[in-house]
């Protein structure tokens, strides 16, 4: 089971939310498209187009304007966390440590929380 799987199963189970896994950034674009899902997690080194390229993509389409969109990334460089917002990613969670996951399901939890206050 990939690390991907491992999360949108943790996702569908801690938070009971609806999950489609997308494998490269020309396949998530597609998904999204289609899906017009609330939240989009992006990983920042996705084969084909990256997340940043592929968050890029995505907020050029109208449809998708209210999705809250979250890079994902296992490095610690202050550039990534810069061209991320730059996209208009709202958060940035990294991979990895004793409270990554934690971190990732309290940040899906606010934006379900803002979702339905709104």
């Amino acid at each position: 089971m990939t690390s991907r799987t491992r999360l949108a199963a943790l996702v569908r189970v801690v938070l009971d939310y609806d999950v489609c896994v997308s494998y490269d950034g020309r396949e998530a674009i597609e998904t999204a498209s289609e899906y017009q899902p609330d939240v989009v997690i992006l990983d920042v080194n996705m084969p084909v187009l990256d997340g940043i390229q592929t968050a890029r993509e995505l907020k050029r389409d109208p449809r998708l304007e209210r999705t809250t969109f979250i890079a994902h990334t296992a490095a610690n460089d202050p550039s990534i966390e810069n061209d991320a917002a730059d996209v208009g990613c709202r958060h940035l969670v990294t991979k990895g440590g004793s409270t990554s996951i934690s971190t990732l399901i309290d940040v899906l939890s606010d934006v379900h929380d803002s979702r339905r206050r709104a």
